[in-house]
């Protein structure tokens, strides 16, 4: 296990274990406060509708909403929404009713609008050829090391460019220490494998190739990501940090409702269209949610990896996936979308399973409650 990995799950023990003894200590008081789960039809771009109007079960709602209702599971989850053929038929909020107008931290759901904002880029300066070395957009960012200049766009989006930068330091050297020149400070790190060789999921990818974008289309990723998909799609209560150099969080730091979520995840099940118009080219969004890497640690689940989505085998699907509980999962066969919004901090076990696999326990029984068009 690597440091980035105790340290994430010591941490995710000790929360896990304060937020249950806090639930012990106070047992005349109720954890969860679950509202209705009938959406309310808000002007925002979402047509709401009865499950039965688009052959979904209403028992197999039920049936989750019962099991994530309970108080001592699923304890950090605050929201959990479901669209089925473009229309919002189920939306809960397990902590307080207003949690629906505020955003919350999404956490590496971020990486995955990251994804979009990259095909989004293609018509304003960036190469769709992602085997394009990185050097040629930053050329004078690179040290001596001539195997660097061989990490590609695609490298960088498959998280295999090799450069040993573990999470934990990143969060700490980036947004804590913020160094004037991030980037240099990326690439200076030490090559743990040849660019392309293996596969490891760190932050550093995704922040490159945000400052890549922003190198190649003049615009920051999230002014980028602004114009292009989020004004079309109604999302303007959101809030995306960036670096002190002022370069856009391409990994992690994105905060967003969760009927946007919601929208966003329409947006990818129709292939990048929306309402006519085509935001992202659906060419793009079909290979990044397709299988482009493997991951050797969850060769057990079957999940593969996209250019920053996950792919989910079990339900034919793919998810965005931030840590303690923040998911949009696509079943296109199934035209649904299931979006969950947790606190950030916590994940794991310890009465808390909101990693993939739980949530894919969780969910089921919507997936499966699908009917089909008669």
């Amino acid at each position: 296990m690597s440091k980035a990995q105790r340290l994430l799950a010591a941490t995710a023990t000790v929360s896990a274990f304060l937020l249950s003894s806090f639930c012990r200590c106070v047992p005349d008081g109720l954890f969860k406060h679950p509202s209705t789960t009938t959406p309310e039809q808000l002007g925002d771009g979402w047509e709401t509708a009865a499950p039965e109007s688009v052959d979904l079960d209403p028992d197999s709602l039920d049936k989750v909403m019962d099991e994530v209702s309970v108080e001592d599971r699923y304890l950090n989850v605050l929201a959990l929404l479901v669209a089925r053929r473009g229309r919002l038929v189920f939306e809960t909020y397990l902590r307080k009713p207003e949690d629906r107008d505020q955003y919350h931290h999404i956490m590496s759901v971020t990486k995955s609008v990251t994804s979009l904002g990259t095909g989004l880029a293609f018509g304003h300066g960036l190469s769709s050829n992602i085997d394009t070395a990185l050097y040629a957009y930053l050329p004078d960012e690179f040290d001596a090391d001539p195997r660097k200049r061989e990490i590609t766009i695609r490298h960088l989006l498959t998280m295999r460019s090799g450069l040993l930068f573990d999470n934990s330091d990143f969060s700490i050297e980036i947004f804590a220490n913020r160094p004037d020149d991030e980037i240099a400070y990326i690439l200076a790190k030490p090559l743990y494998a040849d660019p392309g060789d293996s596969f490891y999921y760190r932050d550093c990818d995704p922040q490159l190739l945000s400052c890549a974008i922003e190198r190649a289309t003049g615009q920051t990723l999230a002014e980028l990501v602004h114009d292009g998909i989020f004004t079309p799609l109604g999302i303007a209560d959101y809030y995306w940090e960036h670096t002190r150099a002022g370069h856009t969080s391409g990994a992690m730091a994105l905060h967003l409702r969760a009927r946007d979520m919601a929208k966003l995840g329409q947006l990818v099940l129709q292939r990048g269209a929306w309402q006519g118009e085509q935001l992202v080219p659906a060419a793009w969004v079909d290979s990044a949610t397709a299988p482009q890497t493997t991951v050797p640690e969850e060769e057990e689940h079957g999940w593969s990896y996209g250019y920053y989505w996950w792919i989910v085998p079990r339900f034919n699907g793919f998810t965005a996936w931030g840590s303690g509980g923040q998911y949009i999962l696509v079943v296109p066969d199934k035209e649904l979308v299931i979006v969950m919004v947790s606190m950030p901090d916590v994940s794991g076990d310890a009465g808390v399973p909101t990693k993939l696999d739980g949530f894919e326990d969780l969910v089921a029984p919507i997936v499966n409650g699908c009917g089909s068009r008669s």
